[in-house]
């Protein structure tokens, strides 16, 4: 059973038990609103995205963060293109914030302490955020754009 699957079994046993110890007239219904599945990035295609987005913000700005929770249906629009899948993640903290961070572990740490792009607290500064994100992004189709030329 999938990691979704247990937690979703675990909500419904639990709630069904909280009505139950808690003398509710009905049985509760449980209804699952929204899902996406896992997004899984290809392999091969971050391995060529890689050296697009290092040409832009050089490649020791470039790593991997491991797996990250969250919800993205861009998986979904991937698998029904048939298109290989690179979903990354855009630092938009003050670099101000990173200064004196002298390694990756550090980098992780102060990472970490940011509000994620789902937070009130969340707010990146426009610069250099949005340059480096649209020279990124240009990057990339850039150079996948050039393999599809006859």
């Amino acid at each position: 059973m999938d990691v979704r699957a247990k937690v979703l079994a675990a909500i419904e046993r639990i709630v069904r038990a909280e009505a139950q110890a808690s003398g509710a007239v009905a049985e509760p219904r449980l209804e699952v609103l929204e899902s996406a599945p896992a997004l899984v990035n290809d392999p091969a295609a971050v391995d060529r995205t890689r050296g697009a987005l290092a040409a832009v913000v050089g490649a020791d700005r470039i790593f991997d963060p491991g797996p990250v929770t969250g919800s993205e249906d861009v998986g979904v629009l991937a698998d029904a293109a048939g298109a290989p899948l690179v979903f990354w993640l855009l630092g938009g903290a003050d670099p101000a914030v990173f200064a004196g961070a002298s390694s990756r572990d550090d980098i992780a740490r102060i990472t970490a302490e940011q509000p994620s792009n789902h937070s009130p607290l969340y707010a990146p500064v426009t610069d250099p955020t949005i340059g480096i994100g649209a020279a990124a992004l240009s990057a990339a189709a850039r150079d996948w754009l050039a393999s599809t030329r006859p």
